[in-house]
């Protein structure tokens, strides 16, 4: 039977062609088998495009590398790296083994270079890219562990770690890696390099890193707890950056992650409390608790309460380094009030005071006292550090802060406790300090260079001689040396340039300006030199405390002899205008004149109701001076002034002996000395005056005469104004009695040129008899308006009567004015009863005093009378 033709099958079809086999044999490159000694002969190899070339290569290379450090070293110096570099480290390759062996001696190489110190930024840049593009590339768990090495090494360089946060794509990955990586060596790393990236970034960009969708924090958090010490340090490095922030839109919003990061933190202490681990959870735990969301959940968790049971259980007999180290948590707590309570009930305060007594000479933490001053708050607490006084409590704090070696910290928040103390039990805490010698400790600390003192801490001292300085006892031991007053007055000639420091120095200083030997210091020590560079200076705080200082001061005369010598007054009265933006300026001025009145009757060319002559040289030129440092220097300089200078004094009689000069007859002309040829003459710029006391007691027996010489309410400070134009006209007569030799009584309409020269006539005849244009008052037996008005004014404030002395434009002419108010019906302002009372700077001037013409009549200001005898009718 035949098969169908389609179903037909060729058995055999023969070949036209063969291969052949000879050729193939003669074409064929055969392996080579080459023993190789020499590694640079290997490293030339690596150009090889045999998979297994290579791989045998970087066996033999990997094995040189691992056998000693200085084959490392050799790798270096034959560019090695620079190779795996250029090659991009073999990324590329589909072996993986190729790729493994690459990026470990890649690894290996770079972990013995210090980056910032051998390598340039550029080449650690190049470094980077180059593990940035393989990162992305590869999957093998071995060469991302490597590659994670290389990347974290080259974040030593700051520069190349900033580089690394633009990288996006590449922090997507490396955060996806950490978070789901289970090669510890990776997880190590990556905490490490985060760590890194952290430090560069300032609250805002470390807020925006750490909220990116992919940050592995959670990963963080479980791995605080890690079972391998290294990633538990990473781990807790990072923590401790993050919980920094206390914003809140942290990566701590949300509260379960918050109580996680607690509760892992907590065990990581309890556990490890011994170790470097627990400290490390300490400063994290502390950290955290600078938050009140945090600090809240601590303790709503019990938290608080397994750390103190841990410390009670476990640390207080066998680990006192460990709890004083803990209490840093406490402290943190205690910023807060709602738990103090709580906090002083487990008995920290006892451990705070048990860490702060201990016998150190480098003192303890800064924050065991923090949480001193901090539990101050609780009056239970501040009660049982008033308990241990008898223990050292004061006596050590005072120690803590004359030592220079100690923290400045320490000695800042030591300070503050001390003041703390004197606020809740002033005298107890005082009579302790001062029992510690706290004058000279504080004199001695003051005098250490500014450098070792911060400026919180020497305002925290300063606050400690003012709190001391308001009990006028403990004031006048503070002033027995002048050790502290000299050198807080050496220390405001450095301290300008912190305008705050230069205000509590000078209000401290008015607390301590109270005791003379204070008083003394600073004049010794030029405190006006920095009273007059502080009025120059830029700060408004600092003019102000200044001028608040000259107020305070100018009760004592020796101040205000030195605000006048020094030029305090000249810097004042010469930039008059930054009373516009200093309010005490001008009332510094006039604080200093009230107690001069010849310089302000000099400069203002008026004599208010308050300003009063009684007790002073008073001492009026005749010529009216536009600056007042003309007519000081005339005071100054030991010589007789041009003009007439009268000089008021009710108790020098005689000229004092040590103000009497004593000038050789050869100085005078000749026709001055025939008679007198062995005479020495003298003059006295300051002198006696015999005759005025009589005049003034004359003066009281016309009052007393009319029985107007006591008020009726027989009170100093009331004003007698029913009896106030009867006084001012019986003082007038006195004046114009005293006054009146040789002058006759004219009409207010006529003229009294005539007059003015008898009496410059006669203020000649006496200068020459005293040798010296400083004429005594009492000695004038002719005197018009001029001299006449100041008489009256001296008179006036000898008796108490408000009076003023005012000085034409013209500068000739002086006058002056009485308060007499017109009472107006239904007016209670106006009523007698009252404005008896009232105080003197608030009367305002009605009339002014006639004692030329009509003696002791009073004209209305304004009136035609008033104008006429002022010659301006």
């Amino acid at each position: 039977m035949s098969l169908p033709k389609s179903k037909k099958k060729s058995i055999y079809t023969a070949r036209a062609e063969y291969a052949d086999r000879t050729k193939k044999e003669n074409e064929s490159f055969k392996e080579v088998v080459v023993p190789i000694q020499e590694i640079q002969t290997a490293l030339l190899l690596l150009n090889s495009q045999e998979d297994a070339v290579l791989l045998t290569v970087f066996k033999n290379i990997t094995e040189y590398a691992r056998k000693q450090e200085e084959n490392i070293e050799e790798l270096k110096k034959l560019n090695l790296l620079d190779t795996l570099l250029k090659k991009k480290l073999f990324i590329d390759s589909e072996v993986v083994m190729i790729r493994r062996f690459a990026m470990y001696l890649a690894c290996a190489l770079i972990e013995s270079i210090n980056v910032l110190q051998d390598m340039e930024p550029e080449k650690t840049k190049q470094i980077l890219q180059t593990c940035t593009d393989a990162f992305l590339k590869e999957v093998d768990d071995f060469g991302l562990e490597y590659l994670t090495v290389v990347i974290n090494k080259c974040l030593d360089d700051p520069q190349v770690a900033l580089e690394m946060l633009n990288e996006s794509e590449l922090l997507e990955k490396f955060f996806l890696i950490t978070a789901k990586t289970e090669n510890p060596d990776i997880l190590w790393q990556s905490f490490e390099a985060i760590h890194k990236m952290l430090l560069l970034l300032d609250g805002p960009s470390m807020q925006a890193f750490s909220t990116l969708p992919s940050f592995p924090i959670d990963r963080v958090l479980c791995d605080i707890t890690n079972e391998f010490k290294d990633i538990r340090s990473a781990a807790l490095k990072v923590i401790k950056d993050l919980v920094v922030d206390t914003s809140e839109e942290t990566i701590f919003a949300d509260v379960s992650r918050c109580v996680y990061t607690l509760q892992q933190l907590t065990k990581l202490f309890c556990d490890h409390a011994t170790t470097e681990h627990g400290v490390e959870a300490i400063e994290a735990l502390a950290t955290a608790m600078r938050t009140e969301k945090m600090t809240n959940l601590f303790f709503e968790h019990n938290l608080f309460d397994r750390i103190i049971q841990n410390v009670n259980e476990n640390m207080l007999e066998y680990m006192p380094s460990v709890t004083c180290k803990v209490i840093w948590i406490f402290a943190e707590n205690a910023k807060y009030e709602q738990y103090l309570t709580r906090i002083f009930e487990a008995n920290v305060t006892d451990l705070l005071l048990d860490c702060l007594l201990k016998p150190d000479p480098l003192g303890p933490a800064y924050y065991v006292i923090a949480g001193l001053n901090r539990m101050m708050k609780c009056s239970d607490a501040a009660n049982r550090m008033l308990q241990l006084y008898e223990a050292g409590v004061v006596e050590r704090l005072t120690y803590l802060i004359s030592q220079p070696a100690i923290d400045i910290r320490t000695r800042e928040q030591a300070a503050d406790l001390i003041n703390n103390l004197l606020r809740f039990a002033f005298h107890p805490t005082a009579q302790q300090l001062l029992g510690a010698e706290i004058t000279q400790v504080l004199g001695k600390i003051f005098g250490q260079q500014q450098t070792d003192l911060s400026v919180d801490f020497q305002l925290s001292l300063l606050n400690i001689v003012e709190q001391l300085a308001q009990n006028d006892e403990y004031r006048a031991a503070l002033a027995q040396t002048d050790l502290l007053a000299t050198n807080i007055a050496l220390m405001l000639k450095n301290s300008f340039a912190t305008a705050i420091l230069v205000n509590n120095i000078f209000r401290c200083l008015c607390t301590l300006v109270e005791e003379e030997p204070v008083r003394a210091a600073l004049l010794t020590h030029y405190i006006a030199a920095s009273m007059k560079r502080g009025l120059k200076s830029l700060s408004n705080l600092v003019k102000t405390s200044v001028t608040n200082f000259i107020m305070q001061t100018t009760r004592f005369p020796e101040m205000v002899h030195e605000y006048i010598e020094m030029g305090v007054l000249e810097v004042l009265i010469l930039n008059q205008k930054l009373a516009h933006c200093v309010s005490t300026w001008g009332p510094a001025i006039e604080a200093i004149l009230s107690k001069c009145p010849s310089l302000k009757f000099c400069i203002r060319n008026h004599l208010g109701f308050t300003d009063s002559t009684a007790g002073n040289d008073f001492l009026v030129s005749k010529k009216k001076f536009d600056d007042f440092r003309v007519f000081q220097n005339i005071l100054k300089e030991e010589v007789s002034p041009l003009h007439p200078i009268l000089v008021v004094n009710f108790e020098r009689f005689v000229n004092p002996p040590e103000l009497v000069i004593e000038v050789p007859i050869e100085c005078f002309p000749i026709e001055e000395r025939q008679g007198i040829s062995t005479e020495i003459w003298c003059y006295c710029r300051k002198p006696g005056d015999k005759e005025l006391p009589r005049i003034l007691d004359h003066l009281n027996n016309e009052l007393d005469r009319y029985g107007i010489l006591e008020n009726p309410a027989k009170m100093s400070r009331c004003i007698d104004f029913d009896n106030l134009a009867k006084r001012a006209k019986v003082i007038a007569d006195v004046v114009e009695a005293a006054l009146g030799n040789n002058l006759k009584r004219l009409d207010l309409n006529t003229s009294e040129e005539w007059a003015q020269h008898t009496v410059q006539c006669h203020l000649n005849d006496i200068a020459k008899m005293l040798h010296c244009n400083f004429i005594p008052m009492g000695m004038i037996r002719s005197g018009c308006q001029f001299e006449r008005a100041i008489l009256f004014k001296v008179l006036a404030d000898q008796i108490g009567l408000p009076c003023t002395l005012q000085r034409a434009v013209d500068g000739r002419l002086l006058f002056n004015e009485v308060p007499l108010p017109v009472e107006i019906e239904q007016d209670i302002h106006c009523d007698n009863r009252t404005m008896k009372f009232m105080p003197w700077r608030m009367l305002r001037p009605t009339h002014i005093v006639d004692l030329m013409f009509n003696v002791g009549e009073l004209y209305p200001i304004q009136s035609r009378q008033a104008l006429q005898y002022l010659r301006l009718y």
